[in-house]
Formats: C-alpha cells, structure tokens, sequence
C-alpha cells in the first residue's frame, strides 16, 4: 500500500490534529473488521471521510475531514509471484 497526505488548509487544522483524527476514525473502521468500501466517522470539529474503490486485490481512495482541510490519497493491492 501506498499513502500520501497533506494538509490543505494549515490555518485551520495541522499534522497532530489530522493525525489524531486518522487514528481515531481507522480504529473505528478496523473494529469493524474491515479497510476498503467506504466510511465515515463524526469526529468534530471535522468528519473523517474515506472513499474507495476496488477491492483488496487492487484498490485506490482518498481520505479527508470535513471540508477537506487535508487530503490523504492511498492505492495499493494483493501483489503475487
């Protein structure tokens, strides 16, 4: 997998806040024992979103809050010799 965010608007969110919101939103996702497929999560003051599409065996998302104060873009897949 391969994973590369930014911050978008520095005046209104930075890196340990994202962060924050990231590790919070993805522990509610994987408790639902999963990675792919969509997923939102309510965490004020902004909502983390994911969208993706594909499925393990290849697949491509992005991930922001809100109104997208920072863009995480993702894409990776099962990889076979």
């Amino acid at each position: 997998m391969n994973y590369y965010g930014r911050i978008l608007e520095p005046a209104l969110i930075d890196a340990t806040l994202a962060g924050g919101i990231i590790q919070k939103a993805l522990s509610a996702l994987y408790r639902e024992g999963r990675f792919l497929g969509g997923f939102r999560f309510a965490l004020a003051p902004y909502d983390y979103i994911d969208e993706s599409t594909g499925d393990y065996l290849s697949f491509t998302g992005i991930e922001r809050a809100g109104r997208t104060v920072y863009r995480l873009d993702y894409h990776g897949g099962l990889i076979v010799d």
